[in-house]
């Protein structure tokens, strides 16, 4: 896909550190290249879709993604983290607990979606 999108945490309305071990468990098996230390990191899904993926305390960023499988990783470490997915021109979350916790200024424009990786492609399409 043409952009890009990251995953971030929130907790009433401010921005919490993302769970470092979460992240890496979730990941590690599609790594096929990259350095931890530095949080840049090539990910492959099953159906050969791969991004570069760059990781840090503060959130999880991926540019020009593949659709497919890719997106199950990225469901499923937004289920992990408990994290929004920010896209370009808008927020997805998982339910409205996950809304409620979002900064006041990404509320409104928050969608709440399933938080899968079909969810999220008809989701991303949507927007």
């Amino acid at each position: 896909m043409g952009y890009g999108l990251s995953l971030h945490r929130f907790a009433d309305g401010e921005a919490e550190t993302l769970d470092g071990p979460a992240t890496r468990e979730v990941l590690e098996p599609h790594v096929v290249n990259g350095d931890w230390d530095a949080g840049e990191l090539l990910v492959r899904a099953a159906d050969g879709g791969e991004a570069e993926v760059n990781v840090s305390a503060d959130g999880v960023s991926v540019d020009r993604f593949p659709p497919g499988g890719f997106l199950d990783i990225v469901a499923e470490l937004a289920n992990r983290l408990g994290a929004a997915v920010l896209l370009p021109d808008g927020v997805l979350v998982s339910g409205e607990e996950r809304r409620a916790d979002l900064p006041e200024g990404l509320r409104d424009s928050a969608v709440v979606i399933e938080m899968t990786g079909p969810g999220l492609e008809r989701a991303i399409g949507d927007h």
